[in-house]
């Protein structure tokens, strides 16, 4: 069995994104859905229930007093938090443990990246006309999803790649591919195409590295864009981190200034503060 075809299997046997999350953000999209019935579908999953209840009372939304039920709850935080809420819940059972050691990175790092990156890609969005805050969140989150299923292997031929990339002036993902017949995006869009998630942000996940996202769909642009500021700010950087790199001024496109890079990365340390509690960043 080649190298690539191990990596498939691991992907075709990847654990269903939890039903529950994915049945509320589709319900949230509804500007008339109610609280009763957002609570009516998470009821049924006690693990996320147990967890949006804990988020609530943390001190990141700075309730004046405890909350101890879902129809309570979803009032108070609204639909817009819900969705981030149960999109990190969710996924941060798959970036458990050192999950991606094979990029050099940390346990927890890959967590910490990828948070940033769906903060900072929320930051941004309000720049890129009809993209959906929530859409680029969730995108943000899961755009390094392929690192956790192909760190065992790139840690087996990490010496190789290394020396692809320092001897040939390749770029990691090149050296990647290469060794392994896929790339972490490639892999992560197929994880995202197994859980359903929609095209545009199976297409973001996948692209994120390409040197042109900043000239492709906007959501892919904002995805790359918002993973390279993040990498440069030093938060996950990782093996495969220094090589990251992104062609042209697409960014005026958007409207955005190098001013508003700069505000947005002060603005991005202070949220990973107040998300220190909230999604557990340790």
């Amino acid at each position: 069995m080649s190298r690539l075809e191990e990596i498939l299997n691991l992907v075709r046997d990847v654990p269903p994104f939890p039903k529950v999350a994915q049945r509320v953000l589709e319900l949230v999209e509804n500007p008339a859905v109610t609280a009763r019935q957002l609570a009516e579908v998470i009821q049924y999953d006690q693990a996320i229930t147990a967890n949006v209840l804990k988020i609530c009372n943390a001190s990141y939304f700075g309730l004046p007093r405890k909350v101890s039920s879902l129809d309570e709850a979803l009032v108070l935080i609204g639909h817009e938090a819900l969705k981030d809420i149960m999109i990190a819940s969710s996924s941060a059972q798959f970036y458990q443990g050192n999950v991606a050691a094979g990029y050099q990175l940390e346990q927890g790092e890959l967590w910490r990246h990828s948070v940033a990156t769906a903060i900072m890609a929320k930051l941004l969005v309000r720049h890129v006309k009809d993209v959906d805050a929530g859409i680029a969140f969730t995108a943000g989150l899961l755009h390094d999803i392929g690192k956790r299923f192909l760190s065992a292997f790139v840690a087996e031929d990490f010496k190789n790649i290394m020396g692809r990339v320092v001897r040939e002036n390749i770029p990691f993902e090149q050296a990647e591919k290469e060794a392994l017949g896929a790339t972490h995006a490639e892999i992560g869009a197929l994880v995202l195409k197994r859980w359903e998630f929609p095209p545009e942000m199976i297409m973001a996940v996948k692209q994120h590295h390409n040197p042109d996202a900043l000239q492709q769909d906007p959501l892919t642009a904002l995805v790359a864009l918002s993973n390279a500021l993040v990498v440069s700010m030093g938060i996950g950087a990782g093996a495969d981190g220094l090589a990251t790199s992104l062609h042209g001024d697409g960014i005026k496109r958007f409207g955005i200034t190098q001013v508003d890079l700069d505000l947005h990365m002060a603005d991005l340390v202070g949220e990973m503060d107040r998300a220190q509690e909230l999604l557990h960043l340790n």
